[in-house]
This record gives structure tokens, C-alpha cells and sequence, in this order.
């Protein structure tokens, strides 16, 4: 019985051993720290203050890229309108360069001459006007070429009385007005226009008998 007494005292004692060592300790102060106490798997054991692996930064995204600068107008050089050099060409036509009649007017083979009068005058081809395999389509270019001849070839003359045509103008280029200065190209039209022609009806000639009501872009409605 003593020996038995002696096992299970010795058992209990050391159950009390385990408690407190689970506990961390006993009631008095410096306690050994546990060391060597398994928690469980390897990844539970990681200390809490190690800190995770940053996560990969995203890449910086590329700027965007410079918009491209618009192209510079191209420079026309401006070339003061002169009596036209196709008096005899339209003679040939049957037709008086003093007394042009309204464009649609001219029968269909007096209008084929004219239109290859008005080619050469601005160094274009017929397909440049002309919409390819059906050249009696209504075209921009056809619409400001038949204004043109009523409004101008038809209506006015140099200041001195010298008839005018395509040619007049253009002088073999679509191209004849450089409007980077405006202001430039004002004085420019007074001198040429204004100054240097005249009307037929016997009006005085002045801005308004091209810009109606004052409309500087009045081609842009005669081609639609």
C-alpha cells in the first residue's frame, strides 16, 4: 500500500509539473520561458512579427504618347490675276471672251472645248473633276467650276476692260491663295480683286460681289 501510495503521488506530481509548465509557469515571478514546446505543423511555428513577401509591384504604366504637330501649310506663292491668254482658244469654241453666255448654256460640243480650256488653265486632268466611268455624275469640283465660270469668267474683267478666264486666276495651279496671314491675303484680294477688276453690269466691285453677305467660305456651298 505504501508503494502505491508513493506511484500515484508521484504521478500527480508530476501531472502538476505539466500544468504549470502549459501555463508558463507558476504564481512566482522569473518563471523559465518555455522553450522547445511543438505547436504543430512547421508553418504554424513562423514567428508573428516575420512579415509576408511583399507583393510584386505592377509595372508602371508607359505615357501616353505626344500628339503629332499638324502640318504646316504649305506656302503658295500668290500671283496677281491677268487678262486671260485664251481669247483665240475660245474664239475657236464660237465664243467671245468679252461676252462669255452662263455655262449651262453651251452645247454638249462647245462645253467639251471649254472643259479642256478650263484643264490646262489649272493644270489638272479631266478625272481630277470628273467622277471615273460616269463623267455626268454630279462632282464638288464640277459644281465650283460651273459657279466660277457664271460668277467670274462670265461677269467681270481686268480693271482696264481685258477679258478674264480660268486662266486669269489660276494660272496653270488649283491652288492660288496662301492663307497662313490672313490679314495678308486681305490686302492682298483688295489689290487684285477689288482694285485690279471690274464688273460688266457696270456695279461697282467690291468684297461682297464674291463674299455675299460677307461669307469667306462660300466655295465650300457651291460644291455641295
Amino acid at each position: 500500500m505504501r508503494g502505491a501510495g508513493r506511484g500515484a503521488w508521484a504521478h500527480a506530481a508530476l501531472g502538476l509539473g505539466l500544468v504549470l509548465v502549459a501555463c508558463g509557469g507558476g504564481a512566482g515571478e522569473g518563471a523559465p520561458p518555455v522553450v522547445g514546446v511543438s505547436m504543430g505543423p512547421a508553418s504554424r511555428m513562423e514567428p508573428a512579427s516575420a512579415s509576408a513577401p511583399a507583393p510584386a509591384s505592377a509595372p508602371a504604366s508607359a505615357p501616353a504618347p505626344a500628339p503629332a504637330p499638324a502640318p504646316a501649310r504649305a506656302s503658295v506663292a500668290m500671283k496677281a490675276p491677268i487678262p486671260t491668254a485664251m481669247v483665240a482658244d475660245l474664239q475657236s469654241l464660237g465664243l467671245d471672251a468679252n461676252d462669255l453666255p452662263p455655262i449651262e448654256k453651251l452645247d454638249p460640243k462647245t462645253l467639251r472645248g471649254v472643259m479642256k480650256l478650263m484643264a490646262r488653265s489649272l493644270g489638272v486632268r479631266c478625272a481630277d473633276c470628273h467622277a471615273e466611268g460616269d463623267f455626268s455624275a454630279p462632282t464638288r469640283r464640277k459644281k465650283i467650276a460651273a459657279r466660277m465660270w457664271d460668277e467670274f469668267a462670265a461677269k467681270l474683267t481686268m480693271a482696264d476692260g481685258s477679258p478674264v478666264f480660268c486662266d486669269s486666276c489660276h494660272q496653270g495651279r488649283v491652288v492660288q491663295l496662301d492663307r497662313s496671314d490672313e490679314k495678308a491675303l486681305s490686302h492682298w484680294m483688295q489689290a487684285s480683286f477689288v482694285d485690279g477688276m471690274k464688273r460688266k453690269d457696270g456695279q461697282e466691285e467690291q468684297c461682297e460681289s464674291c463674299h455675299v453677305d460677307r461669307d469667306m467660305k462660300f466655295l465650300a456651298k457651291w460644291g455641295q
